[in-house]
């Protein structure tokens, strides 16, 4: 699991400007309070309307899947996705709504929290 909390925070690193707008990711605990605050709730970071945009979409598809429709395809392609990423998405949330749900289901226990950020890799 922390392989996972030190690959997110490379590539928020990575694609900073795609994310935020700014030309440039901060230094090492600006980028690490940034990871702990998307893993905490990304509505209270800076994103781009259109990776916001996406992220609600994200979270209907989670939360109410029956209320998706053909406008919020519609508003997430004015938003400035093509539709190959929009499928991409699509299969990504869905994907990992079914394999938590199967996890749950069989009593799977969580792993342990991991940590986000230099200070809790140990790698």
């Amino acid at each position: 699991m922390q392989a996972h909390a030190d690959d997110l925070r490379v590539e928020i690193g990575n694609d900073w400007a795609v994310l935020t707008g700014e030309p440039a990711a901060p230094d090492d605990a600006a980028l690490d309070g940034f990871v702990h605050e998307a893993v905490r709730d990304w509505r209270e970071l800076p994103l781009t309307q259109t990776v916001t945009a996406l992220l609600d979409y994200a979270d209907k598809i989670t939360r109410t899947p029956a209320a998706c429709n053909a406008a919020d395809v519609a508003s997430l392609r004015a938003a400035g996705w093509c539709d190959a990423a929009i499928h991409d998405a699509v299969q990504v949330v869905a994907y990992f709504n079914y394999i938590n749900r199967v996890a749950d289901a069989l009593g799977v226990e969580p792993e342990p929290e991991p940590s986000f950020g230099k200070w809790g890799s140990t790698t």
